[in-house]
């Protein structure tokens, strides 16, 4: 497998490939981890340019590890972005991100073309979701991330509560997968105002409290809101840490904790807090 840690990260910035004026900036930010994108953001006659311009960018600049948005294997381009991987160095990338993942053979295509690599699956579809629970389970598979963008003109999905309800049963898929297969927390969509402040901690907040771990963004001024939102789930860890220092401590003995008596339930769920470490 690639030499790469792959990241726990609160916020992931896409970068388009064909913007390379935008790439150190976007490396200098407050985003946990880069997905320099070769998909929806490239028009299709620009790809080669978008390729050449990561190979350029990697080569002046070989301290920085990122992923890349492959486009999806059903597409034309898919075969010339393998090949680019390789000539790229694995070793350069945290993991691949592969758009509109939908089956097991969308997967070993890409095993097949790379070897084993990280899998950052982005789930944009309703066969995608239906086969959650087989594409969730393949080797490689490190983490899930919502496309909601696709997945909203796949369903036809129109603005009101229905919208809303039919995405959050899709996060609700995509968290309930991600525990079953010890993958890492699924990370949240693209939230596309870029100056609604109150509306995008909504969604993020929403996004925390049903299990994920970050959120994919476009767009730098979202991070900070990003950042603090996810850093909650670093905090839990330490309160986890903290209960069961003083559990050991007390030895047995009833105490209490930020005003709160702390019993048999409580330490079980800092117990599982460290066991999954989210």
């Amino acid at each position: 497998m690639s030499n790469s840690t792959y990241p726990k990260a609160k916020s992931l910035l896409f970068v388009s490939s064909i913007k390379p004026e935008n790439f150190m900036p976007s490396f200098e930010s407050e985003a946990d981890a880069i997905i320099l994108d070769l998909e929806d953001s490239v028009p299709s006659e620009r790809k080669d340019e978008g390729r050449a311009n990561i190979l350029r960018f990697c080569r002046d600049n070989a301290q920085y590890k990122f992923f890349v948005r492959v486009n999806d294997v059903q597409s034309p381009f898919f075969a010339d972005d393998m090949k680019f991987l390789l000539e790229l160095g694995l070793d350069k990338l945290h993991g691949v991100m592969l758009a509109k993942t939908e089956q097991k053979a969308h997967i070993e295509s890409v095993i097949n073309a790379l070897g084993e690599i990280p899998l950052l699956l982005l789930i944009e579809s309703a066969l995608g979701v239906q086969n959650l629970p087989i594409t969730a389970s393949q080797p490689c598979v490190k983490q899930l991330a919502f496309g909601a963008f696709d997945m909203i003109l796949d369903l036809g999905l129109r603005d009101g509560e229905g919208k809303d309800f039919m995405l959050n049963y899709v996060r609700t898929q995509m968290a309930l997968a991600s525990r079953i297969n010890n993958l890492l927390p699924p990370i949240n969509r693209v939230f596309p105002n870029t100056r609604d402040e109150s509306r995008l901690k909504t969604n993020m907040e929403l996004a925390y409290s049903m299990g994920f771990g970050g959120s994919l963004t476009f767009y730098p001024n979202q991070l900070a809101i990003i950042n603090a939102i996810f850093a909650q789930g670093n905090n839990q860890i330490e309160w986890a840490k903290e209960i069961l220092r003083l559990v050991e401590l007390h030895k047995g003995e009833t105490f209490s904790f930020e005003g709160n008596v702390v019993d048999i339930p409580m330490i079980k769920k800092a117990q599982g807090i460290l066991e999954r470490k989210y």
